[in-house]
């Protein structure tokens, strides 16, 4: 692993010779006694703040000198994981690395601290050598979420709720019901928080082609979306009509002209959770437990295979498909990442960005979730002092949430890469609709039982309920195993 590191000297130079400088600024069955934790998000979210609402929010953190400690990461080694922890990054005037710099600029003063990373090989597992040989190596910890939960209860990480005194879990620096859903019986090994940017970038939506929509005089379907009328049905009958085999080789493919498109994978599981039936819920013992509705999850891959493989204008084949319709202004609706505007703004088409459909107008509201690519923190068991490394650790959420999370949402996206008034209300209601799942976290506890879904519809498979048989036993013992390995920790850690 390369070592690279940043202090606070560094960062004062940096921006002090951008201040030198005139370098103009850029403009980037179920459970009823379980709560779901859509339901859960539904009550505790709350409409994004503006920058100074965010400024005002108080993180109650000591003032204390450290002394120059420095406070060590360990991160993924891809240069967008690298660019949003920002050590390497210098004052260019452009908006969001320049946010990044300036948090870490203001935490590095406030406390006295210096700061470093080591990097490993993305895709790879994250390295515990050091945690498990018992050497203080790392002070905070971010990886893949679906991959670092399956350490989540050997005894290598501190719980937030008890052992990292100035956390508050409380603060929405801690994302929508992230802590309820990585929490057993109010402990958690495993946090995530707005510092983990990626969680922000890897959300799902829908963009959609407004030239297109009214070439086939189409409602508006921002009003359509506002009025609670985007729907599963409403998104299929689209489907069941716009389509043209502009290519003429008489086959639906990509070389056509469609209604909806995108990957059959996690573009796929999003659906789950859009049209709310999540895995697993808090029971009225505060405790996860398995809640998703079977019958639901049939009827959802049923819809999906009509909406992606019996319909005119709807198509799917596997790793980026819809990528090409798409650039050519030949698709209609297209799922991807909430990072994705940023990549479209030299399309020579107008385009905007939708929530996924709700499974019909009975359903409360939207919801949609971030990809299992996007991180997880833990802070080792090994740091010398919690207290010193939980100040730290806050503070660096909180000014994510207060200076990054602004310039990156509001400026690089809203201004950069949203068309309209209206897009930019879009991608508010997609911030405030992310739920997570410790289903979804936990998928291998689970037995894989997250990406059912997405095995059903890449194959065009309705065998659903065979599918899902053949996992529930194995994964109610081992999520049952997961939830004990818990409140063993948790009684040798009170």
């Amino acid at each position: 692993m390369k070592l690279r590191r940043l202090t606070a000297l560094m960062l004062v130079f940096l921006l002090a010779a951008s201040a030198c400088s005139e370098t103009p600024a850029a403009s980037d069955g179920e459970n009823t006694a379980a709560a779901p934790a859509a339901e859960i998000a539904a009550e505790e979210t709350a409409p994004e703040e503006d920058a100074d609402t965010r400024n005002s929010i108080p993180d109650e953190l000591p003032e204390r000198d450290l002394d120059g400690y420095k406070f060590r990461m360990l991160t993924r080694d891809r240069n967008d994981f690298v660019n949003d922890i920002g050590l390497e990054l210098e004052q260019t005037g452009e908006v969001v690395d320049d946010a990044i710099i300036s948090r870490n600029l203001t935490v590095s003063e406030r406390f006295n601290v210096e700061f470093a990373a080591n990097y490993f090989v993305n895709g790879q597992a994250m390295p515990l050598n050091s945690v498990m040989s018992g050497d203080d190596e790392f002070d905070l910890m971010l990886g893949q979420i679906i991959e670092v939960t399956k350490n989540a209860t050997k005894g290598y990480y501190l719980d937030w709720y008890e052992q990292l005194p100035y956390v508050n879990l409380e603060k929405p620096w801690y994302i929508g019901n992230a802590a309820e859903a990585l929490s057993v019986n109010n402990h958690a090994y495993i946090m995530i928080g707005e510092f983990d940017l990626d969680v922000l970038r890897f959300t799902y939506g829908m963009f959609y082609n407004k030239d297109m929509s009214d070439e086939y005089s189409l409602e508006n379907i921002y009003s359509v979306v506002q009025e609670g009328r985007w729907t599963y049905d409403y998104l299929h009958d689209l489907a069941g009509t716009i389509y043209m085999d502009i290519n003429g080789d008489g086959q639906k493919d990509e070389g056509d002209i469609l209604a909806i498109s995108g990957d059959p994978y996690s573009a796929v599981v999003t659906y789950q959770y859009a049209f709310n039936n999540p895995l697993v819920g808090l029971d009225t013992d505060g405790l996860p437990s398995l809640i998703f509705n079977r019958e639901k999850a049939y009827d959802i891959v049923v819809r999906l295979n009509a909406l992606y493989h019996e319909t005119q204008g709807g198509y799917t084949s596997g790793w980026g498909t819809g990528s090409t319709a798409w650039s050519s202004g030949n698709l209609l609706v297209y799922t991807g990442l909430f990072q994705s505007a940023m990549s479209y703004r030299e399309l020579e088409f107008d385009f905007g960005i939708i929530p996924y459909p709700k499974y019909d107008e009975a359903q409360d509201r939207y919801y949609t979730m971030s990809d299992g690519a996007h991180g997880g923190m833990m802070v080792p068991v090994t740091v010398p002092n919690a207290e010193n490394v939980s100040i730290i650790v806050e503070a660096l959420n909180a000014e994510t949430y207060k200076q990054v999370v602004p310039a990156y949402y509001e400026t690089s996206l809203k201004t950069k890469a949203a068309r309209d008034e209206e897009s930019s209300a879009m991608f508010d209601l997609l911030m405030e609709s992310r739920v997570f799942d410790f289903g979804y976290m936990y998928n291998d506890a689970l037995g894989g039982l997250a990406f059912t879904i997405q095995e059903m519809v890449s194959t065009n498979s309705t065998n659903t309920e065979s599918a899902y048989a053949a996992k529930i036993k194995g994964a109610e013992k081992k999520f049952s195993m997961v939830v004990e390995d818990y409140l063993a920790l948790d009684t040798a850690n009170p």
